[in-house]
């Protein structure tokens, strides 16, 4: 590779280190090409760029980045899953790609200008998402008004139905109005 194309390439990471909301760095050992043309697929479809970098450039990258902690795990292959949208996205993915073929191994990661170690990413990719915490969020924001106005209304109905209840009561004993108007009635018909 001449000169010029690392010097390029150093420049390119280091933008992805200064620019990502999350960079999680893995060891792609175990996966042959079929498989990384998937983990490659996958990353495509939930917005995660997947970058196999050569670790000498990319240890020059990260000098006067967020990520220069991360020198010590640029060892053995490794590839980036970077998302420049989502802090946990990078994770979700590999995590789950993991879990169905072993392979990538994490090794650290980025996270909003903070390095992290393999126990932290697995934990991130737990989180639920920035979109699941806000709807969330939302839910429990939105829940006391409509258990509110649910017991309002079953206390209006419930009266409703008391109201109705007397009124039933009113008109079936023998003084009310409509007993009296019966009552009436029959006596002027046996007048006649």
């Amino acid at each position: 590779m001449a000169r010029s194309e690392k010097v390029k390439q150093v420049d390119e990471l280091a933008e992805v280190f200064k620019g990502a909301r999350s960079v999680v760095l893995n060891d792609f050992t175990g996966l042959n090409v079929k498989k990384i043309s998937e983990l490659r697929k996958l990353c495509r479809e939930n917005g995660v760029e997947f970058r196999v970098v050569k670790n000498t450039l990319a240890r020059r990258s990260i000098k006067g980045t967020p990520a220069e902690g991360l020198e010590q795990y640029f060892d053995g292959p490794t590839a980036l899953a970077i998302s420049r949208d989502s802090a946990n996205q990078s994770a979700k993915v590999i995590v789950k790609f993991a879990a169905e073929f072993e392979a990538p191994k994490l090794k650290a990661g980025v996270v909003e200008g903070q390095v992290i170690d393999a126990t932290q990413v697995l934990a991130l990719a737990k989180l639920p998402s920035r979109e699941e915490l806000l709807s969330q969020l939302l839910g429990n924001i939105k829940s006391p008004g409509n258990r509110l106005v649910f017991v309002l209304q079953g206390s209006l109905r419930n009266f409703l139905y008391a109201l109705n209840a007397v009124i039933e009561k009113k008109q079936s004993e023998p003084g009310s109005a409509e007993a009296h108007d019966v009552q009436v009635e029959s006596q002027v018909e046996s007048s006649e």
